[in-house]
């Protein structure tokens, strides 16, 4: 079975992903770590954290990528970071990068078909563009202010004092509303719920209620 799975920034689909993957024991593959990953190096290199869309901007972003391995690549703190994030989805509105990283993602899917007849994807134009005919697709949604509330929560910033909570939570909001901004209305791929998705919205459920809403969405498309 292949899975499709868009949604916004911190809305869990990686969460769901994982989950499911583990569940069903199928291949998986955050495609948005490919973005952050060429974003990182292109940091590492040029140390800018936003990009220019001339030419040669663009054949240096190529360059950098020429040097990745994108195998296995370790999801680490510095790929998490929010200014790698964002100039991820500076980066992927290049539509020549995003021509070289959709060709990864292609192979990703077509090795794990032959492996384990099957695979999940997740990013921001699975169902639209990557995986048109995919299985199943979902869309997974909630609040900029739910998000940046689980931001707070991740990074361990629930313990400070509340004015200090309130600035944090308010510098993730906005940064949570620019990438939104970025990922909904790029020219290229932009981030859209492909018209047979199954929408969840994570705002008020927990990582397994999710999970068996999907679960059983997925069995009844098998049956």
């Amino acid at each position: 079975m292949i899975i499709a799975i868009d949604g916004t920034a911190g809305s869990g689909k990686g969460t769901l992903s994982k989950r499911l993957s583990k569940r069903l024991n199928l291949p998986y593959l955050d495609t948005g770590i490919l973005y952050r990953k060429v974003a990182l190096e292109f940091f590492k290199a040029e140390k800018k954290t936003t990009i220019n869309f001339d030419n040669e901007t663009v054949e240096r972003v190529i360059k950098v990528i020429r040097t990745i391995n994108f195998t296995n690549i370790e999801d680490t703190n510095s790929l998490r970071d929010d200014k790698i994030g964002l100039l991820a989805s500076e980066i992927s509105k290049i539509k020549a990068i995003r021509n070289i990283l959709n060709l990864k993602q292609t192979q990703f899917v077509e090795d794990s078909i032959k492996l384990k007849e099957g695979c999940i994807l997740d990013g921001r134009d699975i169902g639209t563009i990557i995986l048109p005919n995919a299985d199943i697709k979902f869309f997974i949604t909630a609040s900029p202010e739910v998000r940046a509330k689980r931001k707070l929560k991740e990074e361990g910033r629930a313990n400070l004092q509340p004015h200090e909570q309130n600035c944090m939570f308010n510098d993730y909001l906005l940064k949570i509303n620019q990438r939104d901004e970025n990922d909904f209305n790029r020219e290229n791929s932009p981030l859209k719920k492909a018209i047979d998705a199954y929408e969840i919205d994570t705002s008020l459920l927990t990582p397994k209620e999710v999970e068996e809403i999907a679960i059983n969405k997925i069995y009844k498309k098998k049956t």
